[in-house]
């Protein structure tokens, strides 16, 4: 049966309607060289691209060439000046050679006679040689003997001073000492009236221990910075207690011995406030810290606030020894 063209008009309408014959159409009507034409196109319009890629970049390598050539040639010319130079140079060089020649001949001649003197000049320097040898020993001998003579003298200055170190030191105990004994004995001046002393007096003696017996009875033994048995003075007016460290130089340990055994006291329930008496503080920042602690002050003819309290408070006349409580 012929093929018409209402038929070609059908095949190409069904065509339209399923694209996906059309590859398979191709495929039975062409060959299998014109298939891989558009493929052969495609990789032959890569290499043509490649190809003018490497193209332009020889074009640039040549163009960076030439420009070094030019340069490399521009330094030739520089180099064959500086060679002519030289070359004028190496001539007058020749000739200062030359010259120097004549002077080596001359100084040959020279060293030939110092030769002869050196000789001599070396049995010279032998005896001389011998002679520091042996002086240089004496000296050694010397050097031993002054060392062991500084050494001596060192430990002397050395034994000097810590005998004045412990002077000075127990100078200033002393002094101390003499300083707090002059204020325990001016206490009953220092705050207007009251009572009390040193620990180591009987009746304040006493009086502490009554006052912290409560912590004996719950066993707690309080450490020496807290011990107001150790304290350098307790004085009271009535309730109020004062606990007073003194020192010529108030520093940080007074302030915080004070305020230690006074609190404990204060935990057994006295009303006790932490004093320090001084000719001056160690450094101003000690001053600070009593504040802070809560420590009144007589340092140095000034008074805190609350020392100022505890003159002002009335002062009852000392009562008799009370009996010693079984």
């Amino acid at each position: 049966m012929a093929f018409t063209i209402n038929d070609l008009h059908d095949l190409i309408r069904l065509l339209e309607e399923h694209p996906e014959w059309r590859a398979e159409l191709r495929r039975v009507l062409l060959t299998e060289e014109l298939l891989q034409l558009p493929d052969l196109v495609r990789d032959l319009a890569e290499a043509q691209r490649r190809t003018e890629q490497q193209l332009a970049e020889l074009a640039e390598i040549t163009r960076q060439n030439t420009q070094q050539l030019a340069h490399h040639s521009q330094q030739i010319a520089e180099l064959v000046e500086v060679t002519r130079q030289h070359s004028q140079q190496l001539a007058q060089h020749s000739q200062v050679i030359a010259e120097l020649t004549e002077i080596t001949r001359q100084n040959t001649q020279q060293l030939a006679q110092h030769t002869q003197q050196l000789a001599h000049h070396s049995q010279m320097l032998a005896e001389l040689v011998e002679v520091t040898r042996q002086h240089s020993q004496a000296i050694a001998e010397l050097r031993e003997a002054q060392q062991q003579t500084q050494r001596t003298v060192e430990r002397l200055e050395q034994t000097t001073m810590q005998l004045v170190d412990w002077q000075r030191g127990e100078a200033g105990r002393r002094r101390g000492e003499q300083y707090e004994q002059r204020v325990i004995r001016r206490a009953a001046s220092l705050f207007a009236g009251g009572e009390g002393g040193s620990p180591e007096k009987f009746s304040v003696h006493r009086r502490l221990a009554r006052w912290i017996r409560p912590l004996y009875q719950d066993a707690r033994v309080p450490s020496e910075d807290a011990d107001p048995f150790l304290a350098d003075l307790i004085w009271w007016k009535g309730d109020e207690v004062v606990v007073v460290e003194v020192s010529l130089k108030v520093d940080t340990n007074d302030v915080r011995r004070a305020r230690q055994r006074t609190d404990t006291l204060r935990e057994a329930g006295v009303r006790a406030t932490p004093v320090v008496i001084g000719e001056e503080w160690a450094i101003p920042e000690v001053q600070a810290l009593a504040q802070q602690e809560g420590v009144e002050w007589m340092v140095g003819g000034g008074l805190s606030q609350g020392f100022l309290q505890f003159r002002q408070l009335p002062s009852e006349e000392p009562s008799d020894e009370e009996p010693i409580e079984a």
